[in-house]
């Protein structure tokens, strides 16, 4: 047993910071998998005590992504206060970034008033010299930012590469107190969550969503609900248990609920019961909502 520890610290040194990543994220859902089962779990939920569990397993794993992520950028930006904003080191840097991330559609650096200097992969080197202050939302939000100098995760919005998209920010602070710009990460929530929620969600038969508080559900494990807004979309109106669940689900961290709402397969009406918790960074939150159907 020892010698085969020793040859996994040894094995383990010459993997990449990806294969690690991955495979600590492999080894965070099986761990999870099992508490799952553990509780009583090993297939469809059966109660409202497995759906919490099962996501709150899921919560702490988005919720570790999401530190990881900010550390790795919060090193990103220390670096880049020393390299600057462009030059062949800092494409390194942010190219290593997108590396280590593959989930990251890109990495870039800005400056205070938002203009792109330096883009990563190089696939996305195209948007470098553009504005991204083009909306009273953009130029809220880079204002915050300058007069704060703190990160911010962002909500939804469509970036300047024509996705709907997620961004974490930092400011690139020099020793000096010089605020230089900004050191972005841009996502699709569902390139963070996928590989994570799905899985598991189809293991324990439940339909999982993710939802911003002003109602938009930004990820959907079946992808029904991806982009609609559970407290405003017209295909909502008329299951106003729902739209009260939306609004409850909004106004606090964590809780329980149910509606009636038609089965995606026979259309006939049936009691969803769900359970919510919640993610989030930097003053944002998302609500990780687990919905089954208990058969009650």
């Amino acid at each position: 047993m020892y010698e085969a520890s020793i040859l996994g610290i040894f094995i383990w040194g010459y993997l990449s910071d990806m294969k690690k990543t991955r495979l600590l994220l492999i080894f965070a859902t099986l761990a999870a998998a099992l508490i799952v089962m553990a509780a009583g779990c090993a297939g469809p939920v059966k109660n409202e005590k497995q759906i919490k569990v099962a996501t709150d397993n899921l919560q702490a794993i988005i919720q570790s992504k999401l530190l990881n992520l900010d550390n790795a950028v919060s090193a990103a930006a220390e670096k880049i206060a020393k390299s600057g904003l462009q030059g062949e080191e800092t494409r390194g840097i942010l190219t290593g970034l997108c590396k280590k991330y593959p989930y990251l559609l890109d990495c870039s650096t800005a400056g205070p008033q938002g203009k792109m200097i330096t883009v990563a992969p190089a696939e996305y080197r195209r948007y470098e010299g553009a504005d991204t202050a083009t909306t009273e939302a953009s130029k809220r939000f880079l204002a915050v930012l300058s007069e704060n100098r703190q990160p911010v995760l962002s909500n939804i919005f469509k970036s300047l590469e024509g996705v709907d998209a997620i961004v974490l920010v930092r400011p690139v602070v020099t020793e000096s107190g010089e605020l230089l710009g900004m050191v972005s990460a841009l996502f699709k929530p569902k390139s963070l969550m996928d590989e994570t929620i799905a899985p598991q969600a189809k293991v324990v038969a439940l339909k999982v969503n993710v939802m911003q508080l002003d109602g938009m559900v930004i990820y959907c494990t079946t992808g029904t609900e991806t982009g609609k807004n559970v407290l405003t979309d017209p295909s909502y109106k008329d299951f106003p248990d729902l739209i009260e669940q939306g609004k409850k689900i909004a106004a606090q961290k964590t809780g329980t609920g149910g509606y009636v709402y038609p089965d995606a397969a026979t259309g006939k009406l049936v009691k969803k019961t769900i359970y919510w918790t919640s993610i989030g960074l930097h003053g944002t939150e998302w609500r990780i909502v687990s919905i089954a159907e208990l058969g009650n």
